[in-house]
């Protein structure tokens, strides 16, 4: 299990693309900080994410990336929850059919389309 583990860190600034190279990582926590921004394209590369993907309770701002749906092994807590994303939910996330637990979007901007 190779893990990512920043949360409640008081980190600022914008998630590194640079993470999304750790193909391997399994999870990642970044909730509970400051981080703004958009949530980079590169972290759906991250194939082997089975559980935390963390990102909520920080100030990330505009889209989901579709890139992420690829995070196929996804089985529990993707979140992202608690942020100013505004776009619409990807289709593509719906290829996480393993998610049995904790798919969290509450306190965004979220629309319908």
């Amino acid at each position: 299990t190779t893990s990512i583990s920043f949360s409640q860190s008081n980190y600022t600034g914008t998630i590194p693309t640079e993470f999304g190279l750790l193909t391997g990582a399994t999870r990642i926590l970044l909730d509970s900080n400051a981080l703004t921004g958009t949530i980079p394209t590169e972290l759906g590369l991250m194939s082997e994410m089975t559980r935390n993907f963390a990102l909520g309770s920080n100030l990330l701002s505009s889209t989901i990336p579709t890139q992420l749906g690829q995070m196929v092994k996804m089985a529990c807590c993707f979140n992202l929850g608690g942020n100013s994303i505004s776009s619409s939910i990807p289709t593509q996330l719906g290829q996480m059919s393993k998610i049995a637990c904790c798919f969290n979007l509450h306190s965004n901007s979220i629309s319908s389309s």
